[in-house]
């Protein structure tokens, strides 16, 4: 089939491509890593398809210098390759997986085009009320992609989004670097198979530079704005102020100025650990004994199934499955405020979320707890876990809504660290201002619950006062 005839298929096409893939893509982004099987496979067709849009509008350039009717369009095809190209990484992103590096060569290779045919900022229609152009969606993947998604969650991911649509004309490429600070600026290497890095790292002849110049004062002028006014009411979506904020400074120091935020030495180490992915686990590991809920008598539930079917579920059946969880995993790296793991058998691992509470056992027998802040599956299907770990040792303890009809479950106290209050770890839903909640670490009391400041797929956590 002739260019011309082919591109109007593809167009076609489209449309209707894009609504599949946006219904299908809600059946693998933000779900746990390693995947099943059938995730997995919906993952790598989606991929597929987005590969295949790509490839199928790049091919077109071929046909450019012999069809003048395709050379009026050459701007609309190198955008589409670029655009679906830009998908498929999206798609690894919010999958939490990594991508191959063809897919930077691929965009790289198009933008070259695009240059040499002087097409970079000719409007090309992306649906009937906007147009953009190849420089602002070649510039929407590299800021998209040096804001770090495995440290990301799904919200975050969307914010970032919501500000580039926003703030992609304020940015722009040139052939020569708008700072003599190669600690600041930022480059492309366009023969390399990588995105944005600090020019202090480029040495290639195909360089070109980011001028973000208009992008640091929007980020400066937003982080003002948000003093005042929720992220919902300046284009952000529904994102708290506090974690907008944090962004912000996150994205400020990615795109603009690096080493503003405090960080951590790290070292590279390898020593197994013990790994535990869920509060019951871990509040076994915490205590070395299964649970028993201190319920002085059984609630009404209980008193039912043994009174029907002589069976009540005891401390060693909750304590049991949790055992069986936890898993060995290798630290690869290390600071005073969190480690890096290595999951090496990914078939046999529990499923891991960014934000999920994980426990911890160093060879030594210290117990930690940990967040996941930065999660990675790589070409070969390892995971990488990224873990902030908390100062404070916890104690297991048995918490419960305060209502006598409800059993007490696994949680952990965590005392006062630092600056940080102390604070109460317990199962998703649990957690609302002003609740009140009964503990027992060996006497019981009562407690009402303050705020939460943080919270997963397996744990809410809280700061609370005596009742």
């Amino acid at each position: 089939m002739a260019g011309a005839p082919r591109l109007q298929v593809l167009e076609l096409l489209r449309p209707v491509l894009l609504e599949t893939q946006h219904v299908r893509s809600r059946d693998y982004w933000d779900r746990p890593v390693p995947f099943d099987a059938e995730t997995r496979e919906i993952f790598k067709r989606s991929v597929a398809v987005w590969c295949a849009l790509a490839d199928g509008y790049e091919s077109l350039i071929a046909d450019i210098a012999d069809s003048e009717e395709l050379a009026v369009q050459a701007a609309l095809v190198c955008y589409r390759a670029m655009r679906c190209a830009g998908f498929a990484m999206t798609a690894h992103n919010r999958a939490y997986h990594s991508f191959p590096g063809t897919l930077w060569e691929q965009m790289h290779r198009l933008y070259a085009f695009a240059e040499s045919a002087g097409v970079t900022d000719t409007p090309v229609r992306e649906s009937a009320e906007a147009s953009s152009t190849v420089q602002l969606a070649y510039l929407q993947t590299l800021l998209t992609q040096r804001a770090n998604p495995d440290a990301l969650t799904l919200l975050q991911m969307n914010t970032i989004g919501r500000a580039l649509a926003m703030w992609l004309p304020l940015c722009r490429i040139t052939p020569a670097p708008v700072t003599s600070n190669p600690e600041l600026a930022l480059g492309i290497d366009l023969a390399s198979a990588e995105g944005a890095r600090r020019i202090r790292h480029l040495k290639g002849s195909q360089l070109r530079y980011l001028d973000l110049e208009g992008l640091g004062s929007k980020l400066r002028e937003t982080a003002v704005l948000l003093k005042t006014r929720s992220p919902g009411k300046i284009g952000l979506g529904a994102i708290p102020r506090e974690a907008c904020e944090k962004l912000m400074l996150a994205l400020h120091e990615r795109w603009l100025a690096p080493g503003t935020g405090r960080r951590d030495e790290r070292k590279p180490v390898s020593f197994n650990v013990k790994v535990s992915p869920s509060l019951a686990s871990i509040h076994l590991a915490v205590s070395g004994k299964p649970f028993a809920p201190p319920d002085a008598g059984l609630n009404s539930r209980a008193r039912f199934e043994m009174a029907g079917f002589e069976r009540v579920d005891g401390p060693a059946a909750e304590g049991s499955s949790a055992g069986r969880e936890q898993e060995v995993w290798t630290v690869a790296n290390q600071s005073v405020s969190g480690v890096l793991g290595l999951c090496r058998q990914p078939a046999h691992a529990a499923r891991i979320s960014h934000n999920q509470l994980l426990g911890l056992i160093a060879p030594n027998g210290n117990s930690y707890l940990g967040f996941v802040q930065r999660l990675n599956v790589d070409a070969e299907g390892l995971v990488w876990v990224g873990l902030r770990l908390l100062r404070a040792k916890a104690q297991a303890i048995a918490a419960r809504v305060a209502d006598p009809q409800v059993r007490y479950s696994q949680a952990l106290l965590l005392p006062a660290a630092g600056d940080e209050p102390a604070t109460v770890v317990v199962s998703p839903g649990t957690c609302t201002p002003g609740r009140l909640l009964d503990i027992n670490d060996g006497s019981p009391r009562q407690v009402r619950i303050d705020a939460m400041i943080d919270s997963g797929s397996n744990f809410e956590r809280a700061t609370f006062r005596a009742a």
